[in-house]
């Protein structure tokens, strides 16, 4: 026994001594790629490492302006020219929170459309932009809330020899700090694909009064990809289910005929090009039959798919507890692709940014995810803010191992109350359901900048976040920034009119037209 142990010894020094050198050059390497990544400058020409997913996704492919401009500030005057320096490390810190701001002045006027703020901390509570107006006063022209670290701001191009960027303030104790100013006059963008714009519409949206025909058709003049939500369910042997109409006379749970009307009427006011998309659950969680039931399963979604002629199906189960369920859900998806691929179908998943135990080879078998950016509360309660909602869902989905040709940045068309009292609350960006606008003034108040409503519930006010037009227009601009395969709104049926500017899906049309070349 003893001379097998030193056998057994002597094996693992010589392994050990031969694999040194690797993983000394392995660690090496790894050094200096992370010391290239960090020395990078910011701006036009930088590229990603090939085969290493980055961190942060915060690379703007375009000549950044402001690494020309001279920077003064109102406050700490002598640490400006960190703004503009092109190094994360250096920092302008103001002396107070109260009507700080700092200046870039160009030599000669400058068109732009895009600025990007980064902040040394999370305690900016509202900054604005401003353009000299020649005469010694100043026009602003975009304004929102949190920075939060990263902040991609987009707007119509405006053409300036003077910019002024102020702050509303901080969290109490807390300094207004920034790194770098980055501006920008971003181009538009080719898609070697289309930019996909995917719409949620679920059962009760076929029922509700609020579904006009002439509404639904302006929506659809942007989306690409109707979600059917809530029409079908899979049971534990593998067979689906079908919500009904309602109609008493249409009772048979395996009869999809209203599931056909819906997508009749979805094809009627999209025209033949809009897409259909079928999102399927488990009609129980804790009785998914999974793998047992896979092969039936994924027979029976084939033949929907044929039968219905609709275009992909997408999985929502909220969600898997344990590595065999994830394991088993990834497989699934497989086989159904393999089955529906040759006709050009997609598969589709629904996932948040959290405990995602989908394996790498499930990764590379999936076209879509669909990125549930909401619901994940910042630290004022926001739901769905900039940081919260787009850079961390989207920098954790490309960390996983996801290609930015995968993903779909998602987008709530609904708010969340921060106030406790209410519980968990969900309110409609526009159609408010439960809730009423707590007066006339407030009402008259909410604009395309704000993220914030003032409602009413059960006699309780309450402040309601919300993805407002601004929020909107900067994170499809930064979808598309970064590759991503396009954006998704849950659900297009309550928000404001098409023809309203406060309207999601219309400001997404506009930002797609602005940034993608056509």
């Amino acid at each position: 026994m003893k001379s097998k142990r030193t056998i057994f010894f002597c094996v693992l020094l010589v392994l050990v001594l031969c694999c040194a050198p690797v993983l000394t050059a392995f660690s090496a390497g790894q050094s200096e790629s992370g010391s290239q990544r960090a020395s990078q400058p910011i701006g036009k020409d930088v590229s990603r490492p090939e085969n290493i997913f980055t961190n942060d996704l915060d690379i703007v492919d375009s000549e950044n302006l402001a690494a020309e401009a001279n920077v003064t500030a109102s406050s700490a005057a002598s640490s400006a020219a960190n703004l503009t320096d092109g190094n994360k490390d250096t920092v302008w810190t103001a002396e107070s929170t109260d009507g700080e701001y700092f200046e870039l002045s160009f030599s000669s006027p400058v068109e732009i459309n895009t600025i990007v703020l980064r902040e040394n901390g999370n305690y900016i509570t509202g900054f604005r932009f401003l353009k000299g107006d020649g005469k010694g006063g100043w026009q602003e022209f975009y304004r929102q809330d949190r920075v939060e670290r990263y902040r991609y701001c987009t707007f119509d191009a405006v053409t300036l020899d003077s910019l002024r960027i102020t702050f509303d303030g901080a969290n109490e104790g807390y300094d207004i700090s920034l790194s770098e100013v980055e501006i920008y006059d971003v181009a538009p963008k080719t898609y070697a694909e289309q930019f996909k714009v995917f719409s949620y519409y679920n059962v009760g949206d076929f029922r509700s009064p609020a579904l006009d025909e002439n509404e639904l058709a302006a929506q659809l003049d942007v989306v690409t990809d109707v979600i059917l939500f809530e029409f079908v369910y899979w049971d534990s042997e593998g067979d689906l289910t079908f919500t009904q109409s309602g109609d008493s006379d249409s009772a048979d749970p395996t009869d999809p005929s209203y599931l056909k009307e819906a997508i009749a009427f979805i094809k009627k006011c999209g025209g033949k090009d809009i897409n259909i998309c079928v999102d399927i659950l488990p009609a129980d969680k804790s009785a998914h039959g999974l793998p047992a039931c896979s092969d039936a399963l994924v027979k029976n979604l084939a033949a929907l798919v044929d039968e219905l002629g609709i275009d992909g199906v997408e999985f929502d189960w909220e969600y898997p507890s344990t590595p065999a369920e994830w394991r088993a859900y990834g497989d699934m998806m497989l086989d159904l692709k393999d089955e529906i691929s040759d006709e050009g179908k997609y598969v589709s998943v629904a996932l948040s940014n959290f405990n995602v135990g989908l394996e790498r080879v499930h990764i590379e078998g999936i076209d879509y995810v669909q990125i549930m950016g909401y619901d994940r509360f910042d630290v004022d309660g926001n739901n769905s803010s900039f940081r919260s909602g787009a850079y961390l869902p989207m920098r954790y989905f490309i960390n996983l191992g996801f290609k930015p040709s995968q993903l779909i940045a998602g987008m709530p068309v609904y708010g969340r109350p921060d106030n406790e009292t209410v519980g968990e609350y969900w309110t409609n960006y526009y159609h408010d359901g439960g809730a009423v606008w707590a007066d006339e003034e407030r009402t008259k108040e909410y604009t395309y900048w704000d993220n914030v409503q003032y409602l009413t519930y059960g006699g309780i006010d309450m402040k309601v976040y919300v993805t407002g037009g601004a929020m909107t227009a900067d994170k499809t601009a930064y979808a598309i920034e970064q590759d991503f395969a396009g954006i998704m709104l849950f659900r297009n049926l309550i928000d404001y009119p098409i023809e309203d500017e406060r309207s999601m899906i219309k400001t997404v049309g506009e930002v797609i037209a602005e940034r993608i070349a056509h």
